[in-house]
């Protein structure tokens, strides 16, 4: 069955492969947890039962199958490696649907570079997201299920896209990013966006109605209740939400492959190359086509926003790179792909060898890709892989040295004088460490004592107390130790 797909792929299709692949499998196959990965794994019911509470109950169900099959930090790789299996698959998915294209493989490898963005890292190197591309997946064949005229496919598309909206919402709308970029690549006019748009919406209306069913019926027999995040914003809460769309989502899918938190003359002036690129492209495409430029940007504009729509109609504002994946890369792409288009229509009418013209396309294309793969691997390093290392030297050392010298029968872990350090980035790239959610410390703990056969009780104070006693068989592990390791500056009494 490999050897069949591999036969069927031509050469850029190949390479867009390779992109992705160098891009995450370092980070697929080395061992490292983080946040809510604990509580998946050492309170799984718990924490479906949250998912429930989300108005989730697909991902409940996936969480609590997929976290079965590891019993530890070392065999998250496996829940990984089907999230780029699954990531690998949607970008043949994709690029399939532009086969014919005019400009194919500028098309092709814009799309694979594009996959190189902390919104798909959230989904792969996390482990408890993984399953948010199989939404995604079930959003892409939803609506090309809808557009068959079969009543038997469209049933087919309607449960697809149910199952990806009760999955993960944010990922589910992601076909409507993949309708603006096949669009654009296969330079569609104006009308087949239209219609797209609206078959779209159509689709999601219905199976939005159905989700909220499913959701309200399911949270009924498991008798929870809704969480406040999912509530819908009200009419007051519009202008600070279209204020918020434009300073953060919007912002941060101009500077594609960055994490930091830029002052706003700084996000001024690093979104204007993309922007202008965007324009310029969008405006040399209009022209070709004899349409209005106004209409299709309005149009293309009209789909990326529609991938946004759970966090526009949330009452909840937080940012999260996980929440805007059609956005970024939707812009990514196009930003890409009218870059190394425009490189290539400067070359084409110079009278040289081919291979010369062929040469400035090749290494933007390489830098693009080398940009793409750096930065994945880099964040893979700074957020996942380097604080898990020295939270559990840390952590390890500080069991080993409480079990060397007496018998311990609990352990309790306190909270830092002060919090731990941020950094100047954005979402949960800010973190220097998971410990400062409450609820890592505890099962992180547990499961390293798993690791040394070791049972005893463990308890996370949520506030630090006065006086610290302790007794000849407790353990105490005081994190502000953690804290100064991390900031290096110990705090003022």
């Amino acid at each position: 069955m490999i050897m069949k797909i591999l036969n069927q792929l031509d050469k850029i299709r190949g390479a867009g492969l390779l992109i992705i692949v160098f891009a995450y499998t370092p980070g697929v196959f080395k061992e490292s947890f983080w946040s809510d990965d604990y509580v998946a794994l050492m309170d799984t019911q718990g924490l479906a039962n949250h998912l429930l509470k989300d108005g989730r109950p697909t991902a409940a169900v996936l969480l609590s199958s997929s976290f079965s099959l590891i019993k530890d930090p070392a065999n998250s790789w496996i829940l990984r490696a089907l999230a780029l299996v699954t990531l690998l698959s949607i970008f043949l998915f994709i690029t399939k649907q532009i086969n014919g294209a005019r400009h194919r493989d500028i098309g092709t490898i814009s799309i694979a570079i594009a996959f190189c963005l902390p919104s798909f890292q959230m989904y792969i190197h996390w482990s408890t997201t993984w399953f948010y591309l199989l939404a995604v997946v079930a959003g892409l064949y939803a609506f090309h299920f809808w557009s068959s005229k079969l009543a038997s496919k469209k049933i087919l598309a309607l449960v697809l896209l149910v199952l990806a909206l009760t999955t993960y919402p944010p990922a589910a709308l992601f076909f409507f990013a993949v309708i603006a970029i096949t669009n654009l690549v296969n330079e569609s006019k104006c009308y087949r966006f239209f219609v797209d748009a609206i078959q779209g919406i159509i689709l999601l209306s219905i199976s939005g109605m159905v989700s909220i069913l499913v959701v309200f019926f399911t949270m009924e027999i498991a008798n929870v209740s809704p969480n406040s995040r999912v509530a819908i914003v009200p009419l007051s809460g519009i202008p600070e939400k279209i204020i918020w769309l434009f300073s953060r989502p919007f912002v941060i899918s101009l500077r594609p492959f960055m994490i930091d938190s830029p002052t706003v003359s700084m996000a001024l002036f690093t979104s204007m190359p993309v922007l202008l690129i965007l324009i310029f492209g969008l405006k040399q495409q209009s022209n070709k086509l004899g349409e209005s430029f106004l209409y299709k940007s309005a149009l293309v504009a009209a789909l990326l926003l529609l991938s946004l729509a759970p966090i526009i109609v949330a009452s909840d504002n937080q940012i999260e790179f996980r929440v805007i994946p059609g956005l970024t890369w939707g812009i990514a792409v196009l930003a890409t792909y009218f870059l190394l288009v425009m490189i290539s229509s400067w070359l084409n009418p110079l009278a040289v060898n081919l291979k010369l013209k062929r040469m400035p396309l090749l290494v933007a294309t390489l830098v693009l890709a080398f940009v793409g793969i750096g930065s994945i691997n880099a964040h893979y390093a700074d957020l996942f892989s380097g604080p898990y290392q020295k939270k559990n030297t840390f952590l390890t050392a500080r069991i080993s040295s409480c079990f060397d010298s007496r018998s311990i029968n609990n352990i309790v872990i306190i909270p830092p004088k002060l919090p731990f350090p941020t950094l100047q980035r954005l979402g949960v790239f800010s973190m220097s460490t998971d410990l400062a959610s409450g609820w890592v410390p505890k099962p992180n703990v547990e499961l390293l004592l798993r690791r040394i056969d070791t049972d005893v009780p463990v308890e996370y104070l949520a506030t630090r107390p006065l006086d610290t006693k302790i007794t000849e068989t407790e353990c105490v592990i005081d994190l502000e130790e953690f804290r100064e390791l991390l900031t290096h500056i110990p705090p003022k009494e």
